[in-house]
């Protein structure tokens, strides 16, 4: 009678076991280890082989509880709990128990191992699988996590993949960009001629002729041209007598010697304007130094 009483009352205990199925990216390997007591009752129901992990104690959360297991099997390695990956329940005659198995990823240090085990190794999923060393449970388990990490693998890949079509997009989007302004700038470039001798006949027109509906035409027409350089971000290079000539923005058309340090390089007249687009000289003002 008593013996059936502790069977009922052991059937509404509960144990909370977590394993750490332990990955090394740099090796693509899972970490097993080996029981040191041949005769304990893990290794007669679970075989040889474990994975790091253990009971979770009172007012422990998971993390706080695998954490704790890991540091006392393994020592002072880093690592990193990602999620988890399988769940079993089974049932003793002792109480029931849930194990949860999470992936964690191997991030360094060196492994110590403690009391409950002599060996460790490091497996591919492959080898683990064709191992008949390795319980079914640890297979599933590995499967698990290997597809896990395929997963993740195939969704940073398609990351990288979104990022380089959106890198491609904007480079396509910049060098259309640069198509179209090498194309105004070809267009602008036959305009500004046109302008030249626009400027050249109004700066001489008398006095008494500029209300003259014929000069007031041209002088609209004029302004009309200079409004569409403007438009497309065309800036004229101010340039003024008595500038110092500057080879990047000006062009010097002639050269009149000049006796005196004090005048020398100084622009002496503008003979034609100079224009830059897009902070980028596109003509130089054409200018006679002395």
């Amino acid at each position: 009678m008593e013996n059936e009483k502790n069977q009922q009352e052991n059937r509404y205990k509960l144990s909370v076991v977590l394993k750490a199925v332990m990955y090394d990216k740099a090796q693509d390997k899972f970490l097993l280890l080996g029981m040191k007591d041949k005769d304990s009752y893990y290794v007669r129901n679970f075989g040889h082989w474990s994975f790091p992990g253990g009971k979770l104690e009172d007012e422990e959360s998971m993390q706080e509880g695998l954490s704790r297991e890991i540091r006392e099997e393994l020592g002072e390695v880093s690592f990193e709990i990602v999620t988890p990956i399988n769940t079993v329940k089974s049932t003793y005659t002792s109480g029931n128990a849930i194990y949860v198995d999470y992936l964690v990823q191997y991030l360094g240090g060196e492994i110590a191992l403690g009391e409950e085990h002599e060996e460790y190794v490091w497996q591919t999923a492959d080898e683990v699988e064709k191992n008949n060393s390795y319980k079914s449970w640890m297979k599933k388990s590995i499967q698990k996590s290997k597809k896990f990490l395929d997963a993740e693998k195939n969704l940073e890949g398609w990351q990288r993949c979104q990022a380089d079509f959106e890198n491609f997009k904007k480079r396509q989007m910049e060098e259309r960009k640069d198509l179209i302004a090498f194309s105004n700038q070809n267009l602008i470039l036959e305009i500004i001629p046109a302008l030249d001798n626009f400027h050249a006949s109004t700066e001489h027109i008398p006095e008494d002729q500029k209300e003259n509906p014929w000069v007031t035409g041209i002088m609209y027409i004029q302004k009309q041209l200079e409004k569409v350089l403007e438009d497309n971000g065309v800036v004229e290079i101010e340039t003024r007598v008595g500038d110092t000539f500057d080879p990047n923005i000006h062009e010097a058309i002639e050269n009149k010697e000049c006796k005196s340090e004090e005048c020398k390089n100084i622009i002496k007249k503008v003979v034609m304007k100079g224009y830059e687009m897009g902070g980028r000289v596109i003509r130089a003002a054409r200018v006679i130094v002395e």
